[in-house]
């Protein structure tokens, strides 16, 4: 893959752009303001075009991505975007609010299919296991959706849409997310027991601790993502894969405790919020009861199983993704 252009600078995009740079990849990054991210490319930030290193083999090009300011949901800025590169990286979304994801995602995903159908090149999107939440199962690749509330169902009509657009295209599957560009306000982990373990508090947790529960490392989904692009070359046009990224299944009370061995303090068993409580917490804050919502991912077993990109790309231990964040 000589250039490839990622939508998005939030947890997932830095880190895809800097295993690209660091695979001798040109890496375009999209975002509605053009600014830089210092998680990206080791702390690169606004850069109109990507510097020349030298190595012992010659000149590289490496240095940093190219950030450009583009409305992915708007096809002409998106085609310029993406002009000559040879896929598409969709990492773009919306606050963490069903209604606004009805209005946003469904035309910026569609936005994302035409230009790669017009530009015949692949694009890979991350995915959750929303739309697989009401599952008694493993979630795999071939498992049916059991969507359980509207996000759920959001995300697999996306799927179905990509599924059925002429566009070439793979939705990788992964867990809640841990690493070095996780989000406090998208990382339940971090938010719920990384961040307060630090500050010497017990863990809070919207879910049930001692129940397994996927977790997926960002760095081990960025190389999943490359990896189904790379694949994507090797099938019909039109074609769309619904891969898994690497996965783990720990407790959220193992977390807690890694957490606290690791920064040295006594384990504190991590309160469990009841389900009745994020309930009525989320008559006022909407992020509760989204979350509420998706009770059968935090308050039952939710198992990611193993799949050929794990075996490919390899499975970073969840606790090195803890390491990271702390």
């Amino acid at each position: 893959m000589k250039t490839a252009l990622v939508i998005g600078n939030g947890q997932i995009g830095p880190e895809i752009a800097t295993q690209l740079i660091a695979s001798g990849t040109d890496v375009r990054i999209a975002t509605r303001s053009g600014r830089g991210s210092s998680s990206a490319s080791g702390g690169a930030t606004n850069t109109t075009a990507p510097s020349e290193t030298s190595s012992t083999s010659g000149t590289t090009t490496v240095s940093a991505p190219t950030h450009l300011k583009a409305d992915a949901s708007d096809r002409a800025q998106l085609a310029e975007a993406a002009q000559g590169v040879d896929a598409i990286f969709a990492c773009a979304h919306a606050p963490y609010d069903s209604r606004k994801w009805e209005q946003v995602l469904p035309r910026l995903d569609a936005a994302i299919l035409d230009t790669a159908a017009d530009l015949g090149i692949p694009v890979v999107f991350p995915e959750s296991v929303y739309a697989f939440a009401g599952l008694d199962a493993p979630i795999t690749e071939t498992s049916p959706f059991a969507p359980v509330e509207d996000k759920g169902r959001i995300r697999q009509r996306l799927i179905e849409a990509r599924d059925s657009h002429p566009a070439t295209s793979a939705s990788v599957i992964a867990g809640d997310l841990l690493g070095r560009t996780a989000e406090k306000w998208s990382s339940v982990v971090r938010m719920c027991i990384t961040e307060p373990v630090s500050a010497g508090r017990r863990a809070m947790v919207p879910a049930r601790t001692d129940v397994p529960h996927g977790i997926t490392v960002i760095a081990d989904h960025a190389a999943a993502m490359i990896q189904a692009a790379e694949d994507l070359k090797r099938v019909p046009a039109g074609t769309h894969q619904l891969r898994i990224a690497p996965a783990s299944n720990p407790t959220l009370a193992e977390i807690a405790d890694f957490t606290a061995d690791t920064l040295g303090q006594k384990h504190k068993r991590p309160l469990s919020v009841p389900r009745w409580a994020t309930r009525a917490i989320g008559a006022f804050e909407r992020s509760f009861y989204e979350l509420n919502q998706l009770a059968p991912i935090w308050y039952e077993p939710c198992v990611i199983a193993s799949s050929d990109l794990a075996e490919t790309v390899g499975t970073t231990d969840w606790r090195e993704g803890v390491r990271q964040m702390l």
